[in-house]
């Protein structure tokens, strides 16, 4: 009885060590099964940038220092317009030149200036600068002096200089088409020369200006425009005097 009893021990412990070999051989295939398809897993896309995982670091770059430092625009072009003297110039020896009396002219010109980069307002560009024009006429004037004489070598030369900020505006859909505004100051100087001393003079007087025009863009660096401007003399005191209106065109080259 006590053998078979020490037979029915041995066999249930003998059972038990192999069921635990088991289990352990068992689990050590889950956990190394499991660990391969781990690393034998594939990402999914993911859709929101939320759930992105990176490595670096993400940073937002603010684009206003680059356009403050964007470098402006420069540009300069010729001009052409008609114009008429007009006025009296007073001397003691020759007495009262009527400059009105001289035909109406060809007046070429030069504009210089610079432009800050366009500024998109809603698909309103805007730009602004400054701008600098001058301008110059000669022409043969007839002079008829108190004693009758006249004197037909006398040369009329007007120029005009001016200065002032400009203002650019024109729509995204037609970049191409801009409207222009220039206030400035000028000045003016109408100067006659000739062999005869009786027929000298020099005249000058400053005035202010509002220019409305267009500018046609027809390559990225070449435009043409049209400008009207409406001038006036500072000083309603001088014998001298200066068109109103007056209608200009122009072609300039930027960079």
């Amino acid at each position: 009885m006590s053998t078979a009893r020490y037979a029915s021990s041995f066999l249930f412990a003998t059972l038990t060590f192999v069921s635990a070999i088991g289990w352990s051989q068992a689990t050590s295939t889950s956990l190394r099964d499991a660990a391969l398809a781990e690393t034998s897993a594939k990402g999914t896309a993911q859709k929101y940038a939320s759930d992105a995982q990176t490595t670096g670091m993400l940073v937002l770059k603010d684009p206003k220092p680059e356009i403050v430092t964007r470098p402006w625009q420069y540009f300069a072009g010729f001009t052409a317009q008609q114009f008429q003297a007009k006025g009296t110039v007073t001397t003691e020896t020759a007495g009262t030149f009527d400059l009105s009396q001289n035909d109406q002219t060809f007046m070429p010109g030069l504009t210089f200036g610079v432009m800050t980069p366009e500024w998109n307002l809603k698909n309103i560009l805007i730009s602004g600068g400054v701008r600098f024009d001058a301008s110059m006429a000669t022409q043969n004037a007839a002079v008829t002096l108190p004693s009758g004489a006249t004197i037909d070598d006398a040369r009329l030369n007007t120029t005009m200089a001016s200065l002032g900020p400009v203002l650019n505006i024109s729509h995204a859909k037609v970049s191409w088409l801009a409207l222009t505004f220039t206030p400035q100051y000028g000045n003016l100087n109408y100067t006659q020369t000739s062999s005869n001393d009786f027929a000298h003079f020099s005249k000058q007087a400053s005035y202010l200006a509002m220019n409305y025009g267009l500018d046609f863009r027809l390559t990225k660096k070449w435009s043409v425009f049209t400008e009207w401007s409406q001038r006036e003399l500072r000083d309603q005191n001088q014998e001298i005097a200066l068109e109103k209106d007056n209608f200009e065109l122009g072609t300039r080259v930027s960079w």
